[in-house]
């Protein structure tokens, strides 16, 4: 017996292969698309900035350091952290072991963010900026490198010309001036008549912000955020994300 050609059966089959087929190639198509998407964005724009409101007048960041432990950064709630500063050094030796991990991913996960360094009061400025630049990559599309200035020495105009050698090095070789994160005593000790063309990070843990024309205000140590077990710094930047990108493309 012959069997009888069935052109509609096999026309059916090949509609549904086609079908298979085709929806193979789109969801291939998606994955792949949206894999190089997530790789390149950090890359290309700091995501979270780019996706603040226009009429957002001040942006909201945190400041972390090895205390806060291993931090999931994707899971941190970006319609509210959009910037953050990570520890990476201090004195002419010592870094911190979560910095490599927390810069990497934190621009992964698409925040703005810079490096701080802890100033040690008895070494010498220089040593400790080479450190510093030893640590932590010259990229684009970062804050300022940070001076945190929180201790007091007895000879106060030593200390101010360790702080200018440290701040010229870092200039020199970032190409902008570094931020100086002072409390009331180290601001008008050290840095208000002797570095006046420098932003200031501001920590006072007070309702008001600070009298001083300051940049960045930390407003508390005792703040709280998914991705992250236990307290952690929160600040303020004075500005919406035009004014803060000024300052990472070193524009005034």
């Amino acid at each position: 017996m012959v069997a009888k050609f069935n052109r509609s059966e096999i026309h059916s089959q090949y509609k549904k292969r086609l079908k298979k087929n085709l929806l193979f190639i789109i969801i291939i198509t998606f994955i792949i698309g949206t894999t190089i998407f997530l790789a390149s964005r950090p890359k290309i724009n700091n995501w979270i900035i780019t996706s603040v409101p226009e009429n957002k007048e001040t942006l909201e960041g945190i400041d972390v350091s090895n205390h806060q432990g291993k931090i999931i950064w994707t899971d941190i709630d970006q319609r509210i952290v959009n910037f953050a500063f990570i520890k990476a050094t201090e004195g002419t030796t010592f870094t911190d072991k979560s910095f490599a991990k927390n810069w990497k991913a934190s621009q992964d996960a698409g925040f703005l963010v810079g490096a701080y360094h802890y100033f040690n009061i008895v070494s010498d400025g220089q040593k400790q900026a080479e450190h510093f630049i030893s640590v932590v990559p010259k990229e684009i599309n970062t804050l300022p490198p940070v001076i945190d200035i929180e201790e007091v020495g007895e000879n106060q105009a030593k200390l101010i010309i360790e702080l200018k050698k440290y701040a010229k090095t870092i200039e020199d070789h970032y190409g902008i001036k570094p931020i100086f994160y002072v409390n009331k005593q180290t601001y008008e000790l050290y840095i208000r008549d002797h570095f006046t063309d420098y932003l200031i990070w501001f920590a006072v843990y007070n309702p008001q912000p600070p009298s001083i024309d300051w940049t960045f205000w930390q407003y508390t140590d005792n703040g709280s955020s998914l991705g992250i077990k236990g307290p952690v710094d929160f600040n303020k930047f004075r500005g919406n994300k035009e004014d803060i990108m000024l300052i990472v493309n070193h524009e005034k």
